[in-house]
């Protein structure tokens, strides 16, 4: 009987362990995830970003701006889409973050620049259908961002396409 209470004791202990046991190389598989891997690629090479803030919740696109320069990217934020059309006539930008609804208008007009802009749609709580038309007509999407980790990703997504195609 004793044995028997042993072999059911040990393996609930291993059922109920199993759920929290971390592989050994567990950590090393989640390089390319944080803060720690894409500052170093901001201050290396920093980016010209051109945020259009209607693309984001109110008050967020300053917040934004504010999070980028302090990694190491130049952002500047603007507040209508008339102000971000002579933005990318009038100065170079390496990439503009914008709502699905602009991004096509906004792609025209960088398509018909000599400058090598990549327009970045923000997708927030958008239908399915929608999230997979844009993500095949654009180079990288943001989707349903949670902070600015998401935007430095996709800042890094988008400067890589661009060095590939070059």
């Amino acid at each position: 009987m004793r044995k028997v209470l042993v072999v059911v004791f040990t393996a609930v202990f291993i059922q109920l362990g199993l759920n929290y046991a971390d592989a050994c190389g567990d950590k090393t598989m989640r390089v390319k995830t944080g803060l720690r891997y894409y500052e170093p690629l901001a201050k290396k090479n920093p980016s010209k970003v051109l945020i259009y803030s209607a693309a984001l919740p109110p008050g967020k696109g300053v917040e934004l701006r504010d999070f980028l320069n302090k990694v190491g990217h130049k952002a500047t934020a603007m507040d209508d889409v008339s102000s971000v059309k002579n933005g990318i006539r009038n100065s170079h930008y390496d990439l503009v973050l914008t709502n699905l609804a602009e991004a096509a208008e906004l792609q025209l007009q960088v398509e018909f620049s000599t400058q090598k802009t990549v327009v970045v749609p923000v997708l927030l709580k958008q239908p399915k259908a929608e999230e997979k038309a844009a993500a095949k007509q654009y180079k990288v999407i943001v989707k349903n961002p949670e902070d600015g980790l998401d935007f430095l990703i996709a800042v890094s997504r988008a400067m890589n396409s661009q060095s590939k195609k070059s």
